[in-house]
């Protein structure tokens, strides 16, 4: 079904409707970050936004409450959809760039749709230019990773299993974008199957006091099952990273699904430079195979877990047959946004599997907790469906950030402390959620 909002950008109004034979080289393997140059930069001052969402689809209870709130704030907003898709090919002109060293995988690129009336007030009039003429936009890590430019096309499998060919027509900074893969206006999203609303973006309120206030008002502050996020928010020390900063981090695989659905295969040479071949021992007893690249931070971690005499606070035996890091398989949790979870590239760990269920209450050591996130992993317990279990690597300290969380919140600590980073005394730069609000469309809200 087809909604109409009215978006009102610098005194216009716009009404939208808004949907719900030669073969390349093997793809070498990522071990470092890799960038395109002459990416699009900002040309906008940055505009305050919010961003409502739950999961996986949106529910319509949470739909009216949203736009009823946006609507009393006299503010725009525009309904959202992330998921991800298959990309078998990276095409410039006849010849292939890249693609999968195995025929019938694909790789997994994250996708964010949005009407091009919300593009340009959230991201320039430049970026939705390009997306208005049918062309998507590729953040500049992606680009990177896949050798792509702009006038190279694309093919990404639809969820019929139909290939639709793209043309790439911007490569854009990651946080112009939001930091997802693939933008794209809704006609090239409904092509593809990506169709289901995910969140609601808000902008153009009169104060932020005011959207606050009306979000509180449709009961939607403190909503179970549904989280806000507003560009100004301070930094979330639980949050992850995009699927785009963990294929550089981490190496990137294409995988295909296996006859269950659930299952997946990815390519062996990813899995032989970055998976070990069996479990291997960790302090505290744990057994299990984690991609190379976390394994000192991880051992770190558990290594302080032991000195702070906390090591009983692990359930060796439940992580070991419950728990591990490496599980090439669908996210649990997004359903049919079609995401690999995390675990496919080996970068969390779960423990305590029993009582840290994924979806109750969260029973984790907090002291654990802390001393994970100073060794560069985020808490699943604050994810919008708690994961108690979850320790996942994100490549930087999370110790010093004071973020109201829910659960496990970062003690206090003096200005001394709070100004530098903790690994490596480094100025401690401010964040907000501005340049990531879109960097978990790739990922749904689970693991």
């Amino acid at each position: 079904m087809k909604r109409a909002a009215a978006l009102t950008l610098v005194g216009l109004v716009f009404v939208t409707s808004l949907s719900s034979s030669q073969a390349a080289s093997p793809l070498g393997q990522i071990v470092a970050p890799v960038f395109a140059t002459a990416a699009a930069e900002p040309v906008l001052t940055p505009t305050d936004v919010v961003r409502v969402h739950q999961t996986s689809e949106l529910s319509l209870d949470v739909y009216s409450r949203v736009t009823g709130a946006a609507n009393a704030a006299r503010a725009a907003w525009s309904e959202s959809r992330g998921g991800s898709v298959p990309m078998a090919l990276v095409m410039r002109g006849p010849a292939i760039v890249q693609q999968p060293e195995i025929a019938g995988y694909n790789f997994s690129m994250g996708v964010t749709v949005l009407p091009t009336e919300a593009i340009a007030a959230l991201m320039g009039r430049d970026v939705a230019a390009v997306v208005a003429r049918g062309d998507v936009v590729m953040g500049s890590t992606s680009a990177g990773l896949r050798d792509a430019r702009v006038g190279d096309t694309i093919d990404l499998e639809s969820a019929s299993g139909a290939v639709t060919r793209l043309t790439v027509g911007m490569v854009a900074n990651d946080s112009v974008i939001g930091g997802t893969e693939l933008l794209m206006a809704p006609a090239q999203g409904d092509r593809l199957g990506v169709t289901r609303v995910t969140s609601i973006v808000v902008w153009g309120f009169p104060s932020r006091d005011s959207i606050d206030a009306n979000l509180a008002a449709y009961g939607l502050d403190q909503r179970v099952g549904t989280r806000v996020r507003r560009s100004w928010d301070p930094f979330d020390p639980d949050a992850t990273i995009s699927m785009s900063e963990t294929k550089a981090r981490l190496g990137e695989f294409a995988y295909r699904v296996r006859a269950n659905g659930v299952d997946a295969d990815v390519t062996p040479t990813w899995t032989n430079q970055f998976i070990p071949p069996v479990r291997e021992l960790y302090p505290t007893g744990i057994s299990a195979r984690c991609n190379y690249m976390i394994q000192a931070d991880l051992r770190a971690a558990l290594n302080d877990v032991v000195n702070a005499g906390l090591a009983g606070q692990i359930d060796v035996v439940n992580a070991n047959r419950y728990g591990g890091c490496f599980y090439p398989r669908f996210n649990r949790l997004s359903g049919h946004l079609g995401v690999l979870s995390r675990h496919s590239w080996g970068s969390p760990v779960d423990t305590n599997t029993t009582t840290n269920a994924q979806g109750a209450v969260p029973q984790m050591n907090c002291d654990v907790v802390r001393i994970f996130r100073k060794h560069k992993f985020a808490w699943g317990g604050n994810f919008l469906t708690p994961d108690g279990m979850h320790f996942e690597w994100v490549g930087e300290p999370r110790d010093q950030y004071q973020y109201p969380s829910r659960y496990c919140p970062n003690l206090s600590v003096s200005p001394s402390v709070t100004s530098t980073r903790s690994d490596s005394g480094a100025p401690f730069e401010p964040r907000t959620t501005r340049s990531q609000l879109f960097g978990d469309d790739g990922w749904g809200l689970g693991e």
